[in-house]
């Protein structure tokens, strides 16, 4: 079975696919929120790579090439390693995909999670792995760093829900697409 794009548009002209990128582990519900509002929105996005023939990478990066937007997501882990040699997460793999086929990108640095059990890494390499990463993406695009506000303002969770909302409302251009403003 081959990936397959999932949420229904309301409206083909208007409609648009984003990409949803994380390590999968510590942010499982944080990607179900995302893939409810893109298609509350109208939108599609894609996100499933069980059953194809190809290696899970390859499906990953050619699903971010075919997507309009890209939505990246990190917490607090690296995520699984690609079967490549390359020594890279599946996930900064899809990050380079999206550079490469010059997405637009947005990215978010998630400083809370709803899974306490799988969501930290307890390998150094990797905690290495996930720092050089977070500079990598925070000196190529801007990060929204969602994290609780002080003093009882919004809480990580509500900005980031907040941010995607904006963007699902009012996506940016596609690739090639003049902007309208």
């Amino acid at each position: 079975m081959a990936p397959v794009r999932k949420g229904k548009p309301s409206n083909q002209n208007e409609s648009h696919s984003f990409y949803i990128s994380s390590p999968y582990l510590g942010l499982v519900k944080e990607r179900e929120r995302v893939k409810d509002l893109i298609t509350r929105a109208g939108h599609a996005y894609r996100d499933s790579y069980s059953g194809s023939s190809d290696p899970v990478v390859t499906t990953c990066q050619n699903d971010v090439r075919s997507s309009d937007h890209y939505i990246l997501l990190l917490s607090y882990r690296y995520g699984s390693l690609a079967q490549d040699g390359s020594g890279l997460s599946i996930t900064e793999l899809e990050f380079e995909a999206a550079l490469e086929a010059d997405k637009p990108i947005r990215a978010f640095f998630l400083e809370f999670t709803s899974d306490l059990k799988n969501a930290f890494e307890r390998d150094p390499q990797a905690q290495e792995a996930l720092d050089r990463f977070k500079a990598r993406v925070g000196s190529l695009c801007t990060p929204m760093l969602c994290v609780d506000e002080p003093g009882g303002g919004a809480t990580g969770p509500e900005l980031f829900e907040q941010a995607i909302v904006r963007l699902a409302a009012n996506p940016p251009p596609r690739q090639g697409e003049l902007d309208p403003a």
